[in-house]
């Protein structure tokens, strides 16, 4: 589980990068992160990613955005900052992000409608196996 948990991770930053880098750059960094235990977290590129995919999915009105963007950016922020321990503490690393999904969540129901909560519901991943920005965000 840890091994496919690294892997999907590398994939997924291998992917962000490829949005954002020529082939020759890919390759390195994409041999560079194999390497390290921990991939990079672009929070900016993966927070960018979540506003695409909530902003027309939910129908944020002009004054939700900048509050859905702070949480999006906030709850990424702690993701970042809890990520090095995911290769020492998995258990601790688990239950922090446990603890940080379930405060974006009622943060998130807090300050959009209940239609657009059950919009919400509806795409968050189950696991972080699904390969998506919620799930890079969330797991």
């Amino acid at each position: 589980m840890k091994k496919r948990l690294l892997i999907v991770m590398v994939l997924l930053g291998t992917i962000s990068l490829a949005s954002a880098q020529g082939v020759g750059d890919i390759t390195k960094a994409a041999s560079k992160a194999s390497k390290v235990a921990v991939p990079s977290f672009d929070v900016a590129s993966i927070s960018n990613q979540v506003m695409g995919l909530l902003n027309p999915k939910l129908k944020l009105t002009d004054a939700q955005k900048p509050i859905v963007n702070s949480l999006v950016n906030e709850t990424l922020n702690k993701k970042k900052n809890i990520l090095p321990t995911m290769a020492t503490d998995k258990s601790g690393y688990t239950s922090k992000m446990t603890g940080n999904r379930e405060s974006f969540i009622a943060k998130m129901k807090k300050n959009i409608s209940p239609t657009q909560f059950t919009a919400l519901t509806a795409l968050l991943p189950k696991s972080a196996s699904v390969a998506s920005p919620l799930a890079q965000m969330l797991y």
